[in-house]
């Protein structure tokens, strides 16, 4: 009977150390499996949170990209039209110099064919009021051939055409005009005559000279008190 009871007791105690030893098991089971779960579960979190973050890099960085291009492109945009509007300014401005040159050379040629006469008080003791003196008087044109010859006869084309460039230096119509006389002046390329309105209140001394396929040409003008007969 006591041998019974301590056999009993031996099974007793090996049964509870084995229950003992899969409880502590199964603690540590369900601790492993614990730990696996919430490894596991911050590995996936983590990894979204990555994702995330990778995900919001590239659309900052594409967001950056899309507004550098933007802001390039309107730079650009801005360059070309200063660019352009320069372009127009320079345009403008050789427009305006060229129409400058242009309206310089036209009143050039003006001033150079009315010319700008150099008035120079006569002698108080002589006949000569004023002479005057134009470098922009030009040669009144002639339908004569070379080589020319003077002529003083009334009938001549000479003639006519020395009477035009008096009237053209003094300002006085040939209509209007008194022929007192028109006579060589020392060459056979001069010539001076002098003339009067048709009242005598005008009074001049006109020296021409004879420019090659060009005609007669006015040199100097003496305006008289009286006229000369």
């Amino acid at each position: 009977m006591h041998l019974s009871n301590l056999s009993k007791g031996s099974r007793f105690e090996n049964r509870d150390k084995r229950r003992k030893a899969n409880v502590v098991l199964n603690i540590l089971i369900g601790i492993v499996a614990l730990l696996i779960l919430v490894i596991g579960s911050q590995l996936l979190l983590g990894g979204n949170d990555s994702e995330k973050a990778s995900e919001k890099a590239n659309e900052e960085t594409a967001s950056g990209t899309v507004k550098n291009d933007e802001n390039k492109g309107q730079q650009d945009k801005e360059k070309a039209e200063a660019s352009e509007e320069n372009t127009e300014e320079n345009s403008t401005e050789d427009a305006d110099e060229a129409e400058k040159d242009e309206t310089a050379e036209e009143n050039g040629e003006e001033n150079e064919e009315v010319g700008e006469p150099v008035v120079t008080e006569g002698d108080p003791n002589s006949n000569v009021d004023q002479i005057i003196e134009n470098p922009g008087w030009k040669p009144v044109g002639t339908s004569q051939s070379e080589p020319h010859v003077a002529q003083y006869d009334k009938s001549s084309q000479d003639w006519a055409e020395m009477i035009k460039a008096m009237s053209y230096a003094t300002g006085l119509s040939e209509s209007d005009m008194t022929i007192w006389f028109i006579g060589n002046n020392g060459s056979p390329n001069d010539a001076k005559g002098t003339i009067s309105s048709k009242d005598k209140t005008q009074n001049y001394k006109v020296e021409i000279t004879w420019v090659e396929n060009e005609g007669w040409k006015p040199v100097r003008v003496e305006k008289l008190k009286q006229p000369e007969n």
